[in-house]
Parts: C-alpha cells; sequence; structure tokens
C-alpha cells in the first residue's frame, strides 16, 4: 500500500453545510472560469460533452465513487493544444522510456528546474504548462500522463482552478476525472497529489485551497491508489502565526511562484514520499559511440529571422539542430532530441544519447545580436554561422534554463563544450554554467565555470560580443543513470545564453 500522507486538514470535519468529503458526493458546483493572464477556458461544470471520458468502470475502480467525475470535462476553449502538440510531435518521433514518473500540472511543475534531477532513481517525463486547471489536466490525461506509460504519476493543479473562483468540489471532481482517465489506460498506478501550497500572492484564497487538500487528503485515506505530499504542512510550519502566509523567502517577487529555497523544501517532502518506489537500473544504451565520437548540437530557432538549422558544415562535420521553432518562442521542459554523432545524420551514426530540456528557455538569434560571422582562426570548426548566430537564453525563474544528456555511460569520462554569444554595448553579461554528475565529480558532485558573452571589449577584435572564448568541462562523470545535468543561469547582467554544445567521449 503506498504511504498516506495527510493533511492536519484531512482530520478535520465538514464545514457546516458543506457536503462531506467522501469522493461519491462530490460534484461540480462553480465554473473553473478563465485563468487570470492565461487564454479562456471552459469551465469544468459546463463545457459541452467533448472527452466526456472514461467512467469509473473503466478506470478499474468500480468503487470508487458512484458518479462520472468526467461528464462536462472539455479542452474547448483552453489556449494550450499548441503546447501539447509539441510534446506529442516529440513523442511521435521517439516514445519516453517507459515506467517513469509523469510529473504533471501548473507553473509549478513547469517551473521546477532541478525535477529532473531530484527524480533521477526513477526517471521524469516533464509535464508542467503554466496557468494549467485541474479541468485541463484532466482534460488531456491522455496526453500528459497515459501516453508516456508511467509507473507513477506525480500531480500539482487545483491552484489556478481556486483562483478563478472555483469551489473546493469543482477542483476535487476534475481530480477525480484525470485518476479516472489515468487508471483507465494504465491500470492502478499511484498517483501522488501535491497539495495546494500555500502562497502570499493568493493567501486570500488559502480556504478554499485548504479545503480541496483536506478533500483529496480524505480521498487518499480511503484509496490506496491515491497519496496525498503534506507540502502545504511544511509551507505553513515557516509561517510566523496562524493567520499569517508561509516566509517570504520560499517565493519569488511575485509571491506566487517558488524560489530556489521554497523547490528545496518542496522536494524535501516529496521525495520521502517517494521512497517505496523502486529505483529504475541503468538505462542499456546499445547505440553508444566509441571513444573519440563527438556530438555537436545548434541550439536556437529555424525562422529565417532568427534562425537557422545546422546540417552538415563546411568541415564535413553533421550537426543536430534543435527542432523547427520560431523567434521567442519558449521551449518546455520535457521536450528532447535524440543526438547523432559528427559522422552523419543516419541511423548508423545514432548515439542513443539524448538531449533533455528540464528547465525552460526562451530563444532568439539573428536579428538579436547573435555571433554572424565567426572567425575560424579563433573557432575552429566551430565557426559556423548557423550555429553561433542564434541561441537559447533564460530571462530568470520563469524560465530557469536547464538541460540533461541521457544515455551516457557512468564507466566513461566526457568533455563538453559550451559556447554562447550576444552583441550588447555596454552592459556585461555573463552566463554560468553548472554541470552535475556522479557524487565524486569536483568532490561534491557538481562543476561550475563562468562565461562573458557581451560587453565591451570582449571580442577578440575590441567588439562588444564573446567571438572566442568557451568554456570547457572535462572528465565529466555521469551519475548512476547515466545522465550528465547542466544549469543555465544569469552571473550578470540581464539574461543567460547558450548558442551550441559538442559532446565528445573521451
Amino acid at each position: 500500500m503506498l504511504p498516506v500522507l495527510l493533511s492536519a486538514l484531512a482530520c478535520l470535519p465538514p464545514a457546516p453545510g458543506d457536503p462531506p468529503a467522501t469522493a461519491g458526493d462530490a460534484g461540480v458546483k462553480d465554473s473553473a472560469g478563465d485563468s487570470a493572464g492565461d487564454s479562456a477556458g471552459d469551465s469544468a461544470g459546463d463545457s459541452a460533452g467533448d472527452s466526456a471520458g472514461d467512467s469509473a468502470g473503466d478506470s478499474g475502480w468500480p468503487d470508487l465513487w458512484s458518479d462520472d467525475p468526467c461528464a462536462g470535462i472539455s479542452t474547448a476553449g483552453s489556449g494550450y493544444g499548441p503546447v501539447i502538440a509539441r510534446w506529442q510531435a516529440e513523442e511521435a518521433l521517439a516514445a519516453p522510456a517507459p515506467g517513469q514518473i509523469a510529473v504533471v500540472g501548473s507553473s509549478s511543475i513547469r517551473r521546477w528546474g532541478q525535477a529532473f534531477r531530484d527524480l533521477s532513481a526513477w526517471g521524469a517525463v516533464q509535464r508542467g504548462f503554466g496557468g494549467a486547471r485541474m479541468w485541463e489536466v484532466a482534460g488531456w490525461a491522455q496526453e500528459l500522463a497515459v501516453a508516456s506509460r508511467p509507473a507513477a504519476i506525480v500531480l500539482f493543479a487545483g491552484t489556478n482552478d481556486v483562483a478563478d473562483g472555483a469551489s473546493a468540489e469543482a477542483v476535487v471532481t476534475a481530480f477525480r476525472c484525470f485518476a479516472d482517465r489515468a487508471w483507465g489506460g494504465l491500470g492502478q498506478i499511484p498517483i501522488y497529489y501535491i497539495g495546494i501550497t500555500p502562497t502570499p500572492a493568493r493567501w486570500a484564497q488559502w480556504a478554499t485551497a485548504a479545503e480541496v487538500n483536506r478533500q483529496i487528503g480524505a480521498l487518499a485515506a480511503q484509496h490506496p491508489g491515491v497519496a496525498f505530499v503534506d507540502i502545504p504542512a511544511a509551507f505553513l510550519a515557516t509561517a510566523p502565526d496562524a493567520a499569517s502566509p508561509p516566509d517570504a523567502s520560499l517565493y519569488v517577487e511575485d509571491g506566487l511562484h517558488l524560489s530556489d529555497a521554497g523547490y528545496a523544501l518542496w522536494s524535501s517532502v516529496l521525495l520521502p514520499a517517494l521512497a517505496d518506489l523502486p529505483a529504475r537500473a541503468l538505462p542499456a544504451n546499445p547505440l553508444h559511440p566509441a571513444s573519440g565520437a563527438r556530438l555537436r548540437v545548434d541550439l536556437g530557432p529555424s525562422n529565417a529571422e532568427d534562425g537557422a538549422p545546422t546540417g552538415t558544415d563546411a568541415s564535413g562535420l553533421s550537426w543536430n539542430s534543435w527542432h523547427a521553432v520560431d523567434g521567442d518562442a519558449q521551449i518546455l521542459p520535457g521536450e528532447w532530441l535524440d543526438l547523432h554523432t559528427t559522422g552523419g545524420a543516419g541511423p548508423e551514426h545514432a548515439s542513443g544519447i539524448r538531449l533533455v530540456v528540464t528547465g525552460g528557455f526562451l530563444c532568439n538569434g539573428f536579428a538579436n545580436g547573435g555571433l554572424l560571422d565567426p572567425d575560424p582562426a579563433l573557432m575552429q570548426t566551430m565557426a559556423v554561422p548557423s550555429a553561433t548566430g542564434d541561441f537559447f537564453y533564460t530571462d530568470g525563474p520563469d524560465n530557469p534554463g536547464g538541460l540533461a544528456l541521457t544515455g551516457l555511460d557512468p564507466a566513461r569520462r566526457y568533455t563538453l563544450r559550451l559556447f554562447a554569444s550576444r552583441e550588447w554595448g555596454d552592459e556585461y553579461r555573463r552566463t554560468r554554467y553548472t554541470v552535475y554528475g556522479a557524487a565524486d565529480m569536483g568532490g561534491t558532485g557538481a562543476v561550475s565555470g563562468v562565461l562573458t558573452t557581451s560587453g565591451p571589449g570582449v571580442g577578440a577584435d575590441g567588439g562588444d560580443a564573446n567571438d572566442h572564448d568557451f568554456t570547457v568541462f572535462t572528465d565529466l562523470e555521469p551519475d548512476a543513470w547515466g545522465q550528465l545535468h547542466l544549469d543555465v543561469e544569469i552571473a550578470e547582467g540581464a539574461y543567460a545564453y547558450l548558442s551550441l554544445l559538442e559532446l565528445e567521449v573521451q
């Protein structure tokens, strides 16, 4: 049986006049409404019949509840279809390995840049999209969770529904719909629900959010397929008194989203809750390239104004280019690219190594100061304009900037070369790259370096853009699951950048 982590709220009796907090009595009362700043969506209660969903009997839990919680749940009118479609397109190219954890939810999931590393023991398929409401997560349960064939699901959603004015019962009904659809497609796998986290920005709505937590905690007490992860209690414990929100240091400036300290507290509660899940074995990679092989990746957009893909360069080396995307698009956690060696793009050069976005980026390039005329005398075979002229970039916590390389061999060592450039007048911009791998790498499992991408005189010719410096890490040792994790952070200035990378098998 799963560990059931119940909030103290779950032990409270129903409020006067409210229905008992049981699965069978919960019903849709209020509209899920429109999420502030996000595309308008249909309410959980009045959406017209699209995606009506699986019945409770189809879920494999015929006694779980007597109603059909998916009746009326629809994604019609939601603005997130293109987001879901991008994940689907990449899954069509290469599906994720089954048996991992699907990490699903709203912006707190999307902005959780350490999720992939924190969940390495099980593997993570990240499916967070900012502004998501529980009814949207339920409507896309097949695409967000079932399609990746996970062994378990971690879910955080509901806070945006409450902010829209939805009742606790409406949110819990949408949660039950998600559970029905997940179990209907996957069998009775565990669903770990992270309780709605109290925040200063939404403290006025905390009573409703706490009632959502209480009711889902009650479901967890009744049904072994649901575990309530009591992160809210850990946050509330930091408040100066019962009438005040948690400590402000747990949040970024908006008082809504979590800071690094907030995510550290989040993980300190979640990871022990997952401890009973069996850890995965080292994923096999029969295609791993031989010593001396190199893999090069051009990161950036591909529309004519902002960037271009790199195929085979003037030296005859084959590059991997990011999927077709326009400038200023958001690159989402959970997107990935399967890599081939510089020998060519054919199947005989496949490496079995995958580049995974673990913390979101934005992208831009040609029209925005990328290095368009790299000098081979300074950069040798890396002097490829289509690769140096565009870039991924981060602008702060909303796009935390992270990548992982998977399919590596823990018994081997690797060299990673990173380059970025942005012409930007008199502001110095410096990017900090940190690589995490095996615990004994660098004594702490991490090595770090800073690259100056912009500023007066940073170029070899005295220009304002980097045209020759790389950050190079050698003797990198992957973790026990064959992964290296790369964080891309602002060290100085307004933005951090990454134009290209090269991985060499030592």
